[in-house]
């Protein structure tokens, strides 16, 4: 499918050592929900292919000292040694863990913190009205953080890679595909436009996650996608 919804809520926990997961999807990669047991160890696993975790409840105490909290991300890059990052999970933790392959994203293990970035604006250079963002990782692996006030539209536009929403807080209409709610995620295969994206009455924040390279915006209107319209 060139879009997926995902509802992750609709799905039941399994048990596992330690935690309970959900396996939300496969293709085009990986992406599950992991929550920790209180006072679970945490312990990263050698893995061929990079991770990134969102938190979205709880949070990790890392044995190095650093606290990873509710909308904090931590990348994980592939060939890890196992083990390399350990510590403890606080009590409700839960994260979203989205596997990246190889080479993309950074050799380094990174802590994303939220409160570390400050609110830019998204320079468009069509000169249109956008929403502000955090540039939270630029290269192969990029991800903004962004909101959009309830009076913001974005009309129908496209970006040149494979996309990932985490709607973080609120809620927002993608065209025909419905309204996204605070817990549920959106793929979309680069190439493809759609719109318009329109926030609730709350607003919506969300973090996109760009598989490939850099999160570029292109207005339909002025360069149509090359691979038409979402259906």
């Amino acid at each position: 499918m060139s879009w997926q919804k995902f509802h992750p809520d609709s799905l039941a926990w399994r048990e596992s050592e330690n935690r309970q997961e959900k396996l939300i999807t496969e293709e085009p990669s990986g992406l599950k929900q992991v929550m920790f047991n209180s006072g679970a160890t945490f312990n990263s696993a050698s893995t061929t292919y990079g991770v990134l975790l969102l938190v979205v409840s709880g949070g990790l105490q890392l044995d190095d000292g650093q606290e990873v909290k509710k909308e904090d991300l931590l990348w994980i890059p592939a060939r890890t040694e196992k083990g390399t990052v350990t510590g403890r999970c606080l009590a409700g933790t839960s994260v979203f863990e989205l596997q990246v392959s190889t080479p993309l994203g950074p050799a380094e293990i990174t802590l994303i913190k939220k409160q570390a970035f400050a609110w830019q604006s998204f320079d468009d250079p069509a000169g249109r009205p956008t929403q502000p963002v955090q540039v939270l990782m630029e290269g192969n692996l990029s991800i903004l953080r962004t909101r959009f006030v309830p009076e913001y539209t974005a009309g129908d536009h496209w970006h040149d890679f494979d996309t990932w929403y985490f709607i973080t807080d609120g809620d927002m209409r993608f065209g025909h595909e419905g309204v996204y709610k605070t817990g549920q995620v959106r793929q979309v295969t680069g190439g493809y436009s759609y719109g318009p994206e329109e926030p609730g009455d709350d607003g919506v924040e969300f973090v996109l996650v760009s598989i490939g390279g850099p999160v570029m915006l292109h207005w339909a209107d002025m360069e149509p996608a090359p691979k038409g319209q979402l259906q």
